[in-house]
């Protein structure tokens, strides 16, 4: 065991995978849902949403209380948050853990159209309970193509949903002229340099475009780079609009105290500009890498790997923030500490 309080790789396995689906009001979550509960990778996941609407409910009722739960015929399970969204999660998990419900692999949160993604992250990641029993893979937020400029211009929380996304789906394609479509596209790049922008086709999208492999299969590693847009290498410096994105390298081997305390301080200072963080780092005296995430101020435990992926051994960070937190990170970053790189 090293001597630093990383969560081991086979630790951070046995965490539920949870992605949180996000998107405003009307923008087609729930149509996405109903698409994805057909698909046959998605067997076993449980769906926790604030109210069940759409959601096919002629399936095996197992519960007519509070926290309203029904089973699909493909083993699939939905459940109606009811009360504060942490309790709620973590009263669906007790279940599952006490065999109340059945044993579900995976878990999709479909919060309100009008909330924050960034508080329901925080908690999967800062809560003690929650951050020990479930690991957050994904963010995806759906965008509606009619009406998502206006909603953009409007409403900040449909810009908080699109900044902290991972992956972008637009919906309703087919009913917006290809002009707005462009003028949508360019200001979600405004809002967010990085994340994929897919297109669900009559309200479909293939779930294996939208969550990571390790979401599917808990025996893959579920820190490396390739599981989110935030290391995606289309993005250039031009790119950057409202919000930054950086890549920060270092060719050697970092002190983990050092880099803790850099990131603390930034994350101290810069914390509600600093929207996402996730790294894979080779930390001094660790034999694999130590990857890192984070949303906002709030990061979750360190996850040490077995190996490094490809075998190349290198430290990654990935910032996404406004430009000035970026500036500060870059300067600091190559300032305080040894064989630093800026990308982007």
């Amino acid at each position: 065991m090293n001597r630093f309080s990383f969560l081991t790789q086979d630790a951070d396995r046995d965490r539920l995978p949870v992605a949180l689906l996000s998107g405003f009001l009307g923008s087609g979550k729930t149509t996405l849902i109903n698409a994805l509960l057909r698909d046959p990778r998605m067997a076993g996941t449980a769906v926790a949403v604030n109210e069940f609407g759409d959601v096919p409910l002629d399936r095996d009722l197992i519960d007519h209380g509070a926290d309203k739960t029904v089973v699909l015929a493909n083993g699939c399970l939905c459940c109606n948050l009811a009360g504060d969204m942490e309790d709620a999660v973590m009263r669906l998990f007790s279940r599952r853990e006490d065999g109340q419900v059945p044993r579900f692999q995976r878990l999709v949160i479909e919060p309100s159209g009008l909330s924050d993604p960034a508080p329901i992250a925080q908690a999967i990641l800062r809560n003690p309970v929650m951050s020990r029993a479930m690991r957050l893979e994904a963010i995806v937020t759906t965008v509606d193509a009619l009406f998502g400029e206006s909603q953009l211009a409007r409403h900040p929380e449909t810009r908080n949903q699109v900044a902290l996304a991972d992956r972008l789906v637009l919906t309703k394609t087919d009913l917006a002229a290809e002009e707005g479509l462009e003028r949508l596209r360019v200001e979600l790049r405004e809002q967010n340099p990085v994340a994929p922008i897919l297109t669900a086709a009559h309200g479909a999208v293939e779930a294996a475009s939208l969550f990571p492999p390790a979401f599917f299969d808990p025996s893959l590693s579920a820190g490396v780079p390739q599981r989110s847009g935030l290391f995606a290498e289309s993005v250039g410096p031009n790119h950057l609009g409202r919000h930054a994105v950086v890549s920060l390298l270092a060719d050697r081997p970092l002190g983990w105290r050092a880099f803790d305390d850099w990131l603390r301080r930034i994350r101290i200072r810069h914390g509600e500009r600093l929207l996402r963080v996730k790294g894979m780092l080779d930390i001094d005296g660790v034999d694999g890498p130590v990857v890192v995430q984070g949303v906002h101020h709030v990061l979750n435990a360190p996850v040490e790997l077995d190996a490094w992926p490809n075998g190349e051994r290198r430290s990654r960070l990935v910032l996404i923030a406004d430009r000035t937190t970026i500036d500060l990170a870059r300067e600091s970053w190559t300032a305080g500490l040894p064989g630093m790189i800026v990308r982007r």
